[in-house]
């Protein structure tokens, strides 16, 4: 037990290794997709399909609430990314989410930025990303991915 010095004179548990298992990073998780609450549902929607550019897999009633409407918007690859979910109305507006990051190839996007300027959508450039706002204020960050 060379690579545990430390515990090398006392027997070594089942549950010690399964927390340090646990506490390796892994490589099997992925981020499936988020899910933004909003209390402008149908602008949100137009906004993240007609000017962000992600495509509509589904809109319908939410299974967890179904007197709200909940939405799968998807990317260019069909992997759902974003799941938008109308606001109760009886509850104040909160967001823990403060940004979203999106890459887009370099013709993508430089369209999307050309869509921002259609739609007198304020943005800035910082870098190489651009930055603007969506309907409910959270910032998106995109990113181009290079010559695509």
């Amino acid at each position: 037990m060379a690579f545990l010095p430390s515990l090398s004179r006392r027997k070594i548990s089942h549950e010690y290794l399964a927390e340090r298992a646990l506490r390796r990073p892994s490589s099997t998780i992925w981020l499936n997709h988020v899910c933004v609450s909003t209390s402008q549902f149908e602008k949100a929607l137009d906004f993240y399909v007609s000017t962000l550019g992600l495509s509509l897999r589904t809109v319908e009633l939410d299974p967890t609430q179904p007197s709200r409407l909940h939405a799968i918007l998807v990317d260019a690859e069909d992997r759902d990314v974003l799941e938008l979910v109308e606001a109760d109305a009886s509850k104040p507006a909160s967001t823990n989410v403060s940004q979203l990051g999106f890459s887009l190839p370099l013709r993508s996007w430089q369209l999307l930025r050309a869509r921002l300027d259609t739609h007198e959508h304020p943005y800035r450039v910082s870098g190489d990303s651009l930055l603007f706002e969506d309907t409910d204020g959270i910032v998106l960050r995109v990113q181009p991915l290079g010559e695509c």
